[in-house]
């Protein structure tokens, strides 16, 4: 196994791999030893998910048909919090916009836009600064899961990263966008 393979591997087992964090590793793990890396993850039962045109992958645990085959889960599933669901699922409603209406390569949106987005779901009794808080705090929440990255240009600007796509569908989307209907009737914010 090329030492590209054994980089790609390591990025794998850190959570979402962008082509833009290692290309050459991206290019490895993507053509040369994406058989070998995924025989290698197969043995703990974790698939690799490469999407090459959007240039991220990721792991995730592989569905048994037979109980009797299926290992213990490796990465467990994370509970998100009401405050980070609505925010991925706002931006994963701008990137379906954005993909719309532009042939540029990057979506971003800036904390003022984010702000502005959470703002029709929030108690306005709230205090302005602690609302900005949470906010910042939801927001580095969601830059940890992989699917914000700060822009170097700008402390403020954030590209929405295309990896959201995998974890919420378009039907998801739909669904949500009922619940969301509901919330902003109530102004919950938990």
């Amino acid at each position: 196994m090329t030492q590209d393979a054994k980089i790609a591997i390591i990025l794998l087992l850190k959570g979402l791999f962008y082509k833009s964090d290692n290309e050459k590793a991206f290019f490895e793990l993507a053509t040369n030893s994406y058989g070998a890396i995924s025989d290698y993850f197969e043995t703990i039962g974790l698939e690799v998910m490469v999407d090459e045109t959007d240039g991220y992958a990721y792991l995730k645990n592989r569905v048994y048909e037979e109980e009797a085959e299926a290992l213990p889960k490796v990465i467990r599933n994370r509970e998100l919090s009401y405050k980070v669901s609505l925010l991925c699922m706002l931006l994963r409603k701008k990137i379906a916009e954005f993909d719309m209406q532009n042939d540029s390569e990057k979506a971003v949106v800036t904390k003022e836009d984010i702000i502005s987005l959470l703002s029709l779901f929030l108690d306005i009794k709230f205090n302005e600064v602690k609302i900005k808080k949470d906010i910042e705090a939801t927001i580095k929440k969601v830059e940890d899961l992989g699917f914000l990255k700060k822009l170097k240009i700008s402390s403020e600007a954030y590209e929405i990263k295309n990896a959201i796509k995998s974890f919420i569908n378009i039907s998801y989307l739909e669904d949500f966008d009922k619940k969301l209907q509901e919330y902003r009737e109530v102004n919950l914010w938990s």
